[in-house]
């Protein structure tokens, strides 16, 4: 018989994506991206079109990193998903979360979530499929 997902044990009921490159000026830029997934065992897919910041971002910076939010930072993983980095340039400062630099890419590390890969900038693709 299958576990009852409860939220208030920490358990995942969902991944919630966080994708975050550095802004033009060095402060963090992070997104909550409803489409994402592994393309290969090495690539990951990110469904976003280039109105939003974080994309203008990946491809100016060249890199990004990927972070799984989990049920302790709901509160803040919503909001990095309603709040836009076009119209609130401090939106990670609000956040009251902490990162450091990944010493993999040049992009942050989300401290509090508890996963995170460094990704590089492959391309972006817009065609009849889909975006990102």
């Amino acid at each position: 018989m299958r576990k009852k997902l409860n939220i208030t044990e920490g358990i995942f009921a969902m991944l919630v994506i966080m994708v975050a490159p550095d802004n033009e000026d060095g402060s963090i830029n992070v997104m909550n991206a409803a489409w994402g997934t592994m393309q290969e065992r090495d690539v990951v897919a990110l469904n976003l079109t280039e109105t939003h910041k974080t994309v203008r971002n990946i491809k100016a910076r060249g890199a990004f990193t990927v972070s799984i939010a989990d049920a302790v930072h709901v509160v803040e993983a919503d909001y990095f998903g309603v709040e836009s980095g076009n119209k609130v340039t401090n939106k990670f400062e609000n956040s009251g979360l902490s990162a450091s630099k990944s010493e993999m890419v040049d992009a942050p590390v989300i401290n509090e979530f508890p996963l995170c890969l460094a990704c590089k900038f492959i391309e972006y693709q817009n065609n009849a499929y889909g975006c990102g």
